[in-house]
């Protein structure tokens, strides 16, 4: 936990960006629609073949609608999650993945770009 004195610390803008993602208590609670991988494979699982092409982030924006009224921010992933930014309440600030998917399953906690 910090302490009071280091969150004095925070420098103005960074203290606003805080505030832009946080609610009224100071907690983010953001909705995680960032799952790109697990989102594709599913999609694939359901249509029976590669679906990289035909995504075009309507499910993100579809979340979008749904979650933002109820979150503090949305997080969004900047290969398919763009369009759905401007899907967003007003009230939840965004916050943006910044890697592309890759995950190494061969230790626990381990990622690698891919």
């Amino acid at each position: 936990m910090h302490s009071a004195e280091e969150f004095m610390k925070l420098t103005p803008e960074s203290w606003l960006g805080f505030k832009n993602v946080s609610n009224e208590r100071g907690v983010i609670a953001a909705a995680a629609m960032d799952q790109r991988g697990s989102l594709q494979k599913s999609l694939a699982k359901e249509k029976g073949g590669d679906v990289s092409r035909c995504h075009d982030g309507r499910i993100q924006v579809a979340g979008d609608r749904v979650l933002t009224p109820h979150a503090s921010a949305i997080l969004l992933d900047p290969e398919w999650g763009l369009p759905a930014s401007k899907a967003a309440a007003k009230n939840a600030g965004l916050l943006l993945a910044y890697e592309k998917t890759g995950y190494d399953k061969t230790g626990p906690g381990v990622w690698r770009p891919a």
